[in-house]
């Protein structure tokens, strides 16, 4: 859920901080797109909002861009954008100067791959047709460019960003002791204050510097930190509480979510590596995880 340490953006608004120029292909037809360049001046979000027959396409072009969409928050570096199914309550805000690109269409393309919010790459294709389509450029151009557009997105889905560290002396700090103690649960408040620094001024380094909130990093290092100990053959419900969670029942799919398997195919493929580094071992032979 939203809360001050996760999301704490005041409103943008129009002429003063934000510009934009619109396109439209066709709106209010089913094959029909806008796109919408926003250049944005200073860090801040559109407000909290649903679409329920529109799906969005944003993405931020030289900063940061903050995305809450079911219910989750997710951070979103210049080398990927957000796709935003209809239906979907939420909040995009740019964490810095930028030029934000949002494509709009309407609901009817039937493609699982589009049902849920995900994260994809914008490559030079991806990229160059959002720059595109907010040219004048005729109709029936603009509907060519869309639908070259949904087949790029198509192949473009994009992984989580790898855990980075933050290198501000505090902060760096911080999440040394939470990687070497992931059992432990201090707020950011309570981080914040050990170290003698706000818990906006601790959340917002976070943000800058390693592309995650305070409470994602600590869970992906908390994620990370079970791998050590999965490997040792220590018990699920063990490794679960280790690392800082309640039990499996909530470390299961917090860990398929981020890793793309759960804990038990995990094991199962370090396993099956083991065994195929072995004399005599057929790696073809090799089961692929569950």
């Amino acid at each position: 859920m939203l809360d001050e340490s996760s999301w704490s953006f005041d409103r943008l608004v129009e002429d003063r901080d934000f510009q934009f120029v619109s396109r439209h292909y066709r709106t209010g037809t089913r094959e029909g797109l806008r796109l919408v360049r926003y250049t944005v001046h200073r860090e801040g979000s559109f407000g909290v909002h649903v679409e329920p027959d529109i799906h969005q396409l944003t993405w931020l072009d030289g900063a940061l861009l903050g995305v809450f969409a079911d219910q989750e928050f997710s951070v979103i570096p210049p080398t990927q954008a957000m796709w935003i199914p209809a239906g979907t309550v939420h909040d995009i805000a740019a964490l810095g100067p930028g030029t934000m690109y949002c494509a709009y269409l309407r609901v009817g393309i039937d493609r699982a791959d589009f049902a849920a919010p995900r994260r994809v790459d914008v490559d030079d294709l991806v990229r160059g047709l959002l720059k595109h389509l907010v040219e004048d450029n005729g109709v029936e151009a603009g509907l060519r460019a869309r639908a070259v557009l949904l087949d790029a997105l198509g192949n473009a889905e994009a992984a989580v960003p790898s855990l980075r560290y933050p290198t501000h002396p505090v902060a760096r700090a911080v999440a040394d002791r939470v990687a070497s103690e992931p059992g432990r649960r201090e707020s950011l408040s309570e981080w914040a204050r050990a170290r003698g620094v706000s818990g906006r001024t601790l959340r917002r380094i976070f943000l800058a510097e390693t592309g995650l909130t305070f409470q994602q990093w600590t869970a992906v290092a908390r994620l990370t930190a079970a791998l050590e100990l999965l490997d040792s053959g220590m018990a699920l419900d063990e490794v679960a509480r280790s690392v800082g969670f309640a039990g499996a029942s909530s470390f299961v799919p917090a860990f398929k979510k981020h890793f793309g398997m759960t804990p038990g195919a995990y094991r199962g493929r370090r396993r099956g590596l083991s065994e195929a580094s072995e004399p005599g071992a057929d790696a073809a032979g090799l089961a692929p995880p569950r």
